[in-house]
C-alpha cells in the first residue's frame, strides 16, 4: 500500500521596510497521497531573518547547479561506462494536469491552469555491486513561467558491500515518521513550484556513506552545491502577495552555494520501535524572505539563507494495529535556539465490516516552544486529523480526507484526494483543497497583505481549487 498524508509548509517572510516593520507568515497546509512510481519524499521547511546576512551579488553562483550536475554526469559516465557492459532499466511517465480555482488570485492570476510533465528513471547496473541512477524531470506550464522547468531529480553512482553503501552525486533522502509535518527532514530542497504541499524535492549533490552495524545504521553526508528553493512566479497560484526575486539570493556563508554541509544520522530498530537521531550543520533549506523596495516598481522578496545547526529525533512504535509517532528538533542559528515537536497516533482498521477495505485513522499535534513568536511555521499550537482508505482492488483505488486547524486562530485547511489505476499504464487522481478561517486580503491595499498572528495564511483564501491529473506509465 502506497498511501500517506502529510502537511506542506511554505515559508516565512520578515520585512526590512521601516514603514511596515511587521512579520509575514506564509504557510500552506495540505494532505497528499503518494504518487504511483515515486518514493516517499518529504517536507518541512523553516526560515528566519534574525541573523545579519552579507549582501553580495549572486552572479558568481549563476549556473552553478547546472554545471554541478553536468560535471557529475560527465564524470560518472566516463568512470563507469569506459570498461563495462551495462544492463539498463528504464521507467518513464507522461502526465497532464488541470487545475480549476474557484476565484481569481489576489493579483488577478487566472483561475484555470494546465501543465504537462515528463519523468524517467534510468538505472544502469555496473558490474555486480554498482549502479548508475539518473532521474530527469520536466514540466511545461501554460500560466506560470517559473513552473516551467527541467531538473535532474537524481543523478548518482552507488556501490554496496556486505555492510556498507557509498553514493556520489545528486540524491533524494527522506527522514520522518509523522504524516502531516515532517520536522526532521532536512537534506533536500523543496521544489515549491511543483505543488503547494512541498512534497516535491530537488536532488542534493553529496557524498553519502552508510555503515551497517549490529547496534544500528550510521549514515554520513558531505554536501555542497546548495540548491535554492523554487517559488511560483508572478502569474502563479499559491504564491505570496509579493514576487520572490530569484536572481539576488543572499547567503550568510561567504562560500554561498558552495558551502560544505554535513549531516550524520544513527538509526536502529528495537522490537517494534524504529528510532533515528541526527545532527545537521550547514545552509538552511528554507530562506528568510526580506521585503525590499524597488525603484519605480512594487517591492519584492529577497531570499536569505542562514547557517544553522539542527539536531533531530524521530521515533515510531508499532504494536498491533496501532502506531505511535514522534518527531522533534532543536535548532540554533536562526535567532534564539528553540525546540519543536510533533506527536501522532494512527490506528488501522483492517477489512472494514468484513470487506476488503482498510481504513486508517490519524491524529497529530504540533507544538513550538516559541509560541506566537514562531515566525517560520504555523504549527506553534495546531492539530490535524485524517482518514485514509485503501480499497485493495485491482485498480489500487485509494482516498484520503484530512483537516488541519490552528488551535488559536481557527485557520483551517480541508483536503480530499482520490486516485485509481485505469488499465496497466494509466492512473487518474483528483484533489480538492479548501482554505478557511483567515480574513480576505484587499488586492488594492498592500498594507493588508501583512497579516497579524491570527491571520497568517490569508493569502491562500482565494486558492481553493480542484485538480485533475492523468499519468501514463511506460
Amino acid at each position: 500500500m502506497v498511501l500517506s498524508s502529510r502537511l506542506g509548509l511554505y515559508t516565512v517572510i520578515r520585512t526590512k521596510l521601516p514603514t511596515i516593520g511587521l512579520r509575514l507568515m506564509a504557510v500552506n497546509s495540505l494532505l497528499r497521497i503518494d504518487r504511483v512510481g515515486t518514493r516517499r519524499v518529504p517536507r518541512i521547511l523553516s526560515a528566519k531573518n534574525a541573523v545579519k546576512m552579507a549582501e553580495r551579488p549572486s552572479s558568481a553562483k549563476k549556473g552553478l547547479i547546472d554545471q554541478t550536475f553536468l560535471k557529475l554526469l560527465m564524470l560518472l559516465l566516463a568512470a563507469v561506462f569506459s570498461g563495462h557492459a551495462l544492463a539498463m532499466r528504464v521507467d518513464a511517465e507522461l502526465g497532464v494536469e488541470a487545475r480549476l480555482f474557484y476565484e481569481d488570485g489576489l493579483s488577478d492570476q487566472g483561475n484555470v491552469g494546465e501543465s504537462f510533465t515528463f519523468k524517467a528513471e534510468f538505472v544502469a547496473d555496473v558490474g555486480e555491486s554498482s549502479q548508475l541512477v539518473f532521474t530527469p524531470y520536466a514540466r511545461v506550464d501554460a500560466e506560470d513561467e517559473r513552473r516551467t522547468h527541467v531538473d535532474a531529480r537524481e543523478l548518482f553512482w552507488s556501490t554496496v558491500g556486505d555492510d556498507w553503501e557509498l553514493s556520489i552525486g545528486g540524491k533524494q533522502v527522506f527522514w520522518g515518521v509523522t504524516e502531516f509535518n515532517h520536522l526532521v527532514d532536512i537534506i533536500n530542497q523543496t521544489d515549491l513550484v511543483e505543488n503547494v504541499d512541498g512534497e516535491d524535492k530537488l536532488g542534493q549533490p553529496m557524498v553519502y556513506l552508510s555503515l551497517v552495524r549490529d547496534w544500528g545504521v550510521i549514515d554520513l553526508f558531505l554536501m555542497s552545491g546548495f540548491r535554492e528553493r523554487t517559488f511560483p512566479g508572478e502569474d502563479g497560484r499559491f504564491r505570496l502577495p509579493f514576487v520572490v526575486d530569484h536572481d539576488n539570493a543572499r547567503y550568510e556563508s561567504n562560500d554561498e552555494a558552495a558551502n560544505v554541509d554535513f549531516a550524520a544520522r544513527w538509526s536502529h530498530q528495537i522490537g517494534g520501535l524504529d528510532i533515528g537521531l541526527y545532527h545537521f550543520n550547514g545552509t538552511a533549506r528554507a530562506p528568510s524572505l526580506l521585503l525590499e523596495p524597488r525603484p519605480n516598481a512594487p517591492p519584492e522578496l529577497v531570499p536569505e539563507y542562514a547557517q544553522i545547526d539542527q539536531t533531530g529525533l524521530d521515533a515510531q512504535y508499532l504494536t498491533g494495529n496501532w502506531a505511535f509517532k514522534l518527531e522533534s528538533i532543536r535548532r540554533s542559528g536562526q535567532g534564539d535556539t528553540f525546540h519543536t515537536v510533533t506527536v501522532g497516533i494512527e490506528y488501522t482498521l483492517v477489512g472494514l465490516l468484513g470487506s476488503d477495505i482498510d481504513v486508517g485513522i490519524v491524529a497529530e499535534y504540533f507544538h513550538d516552544e516559541r509560541g506566537e513568536e514562531a515566525f517560520d511555521t504555523l504549527f506553534e499550537n495546531d492539530y490535524a486529523v485524517g482518514l485514509w482508505f485503501s480499497f485493495n482492488d485491482e485498480s489500487d483505488s485509494q482516498a484520503l480526507v484530512g483537516v488541519i486547524r490552528d488551535a488559536d486562530s481557527g485557520e483551517t485547511v480541508v483536503s480530499v484526494e482520490a486516485r485509481r489505476r485505469i488499465g496497466e499504464h494509466l492512473t487518474v487522481s483528483l484533489e480538492e483543497r479548501v482554505f478557511s478561517g483567515a480574513d480576505d486580503l484587499d488586492p488594492n491595499d498592500p498594507a493588508s497583505w501583512i497579516p497579524d498572528e491570527d491571520n497568517r495564511a490569508a493569502f491562500l483564501e482565494k486558492d481553493d481549487h480542484m485538480q485533475l491529473e492523468l499519468k501514463w506509465y511506460f
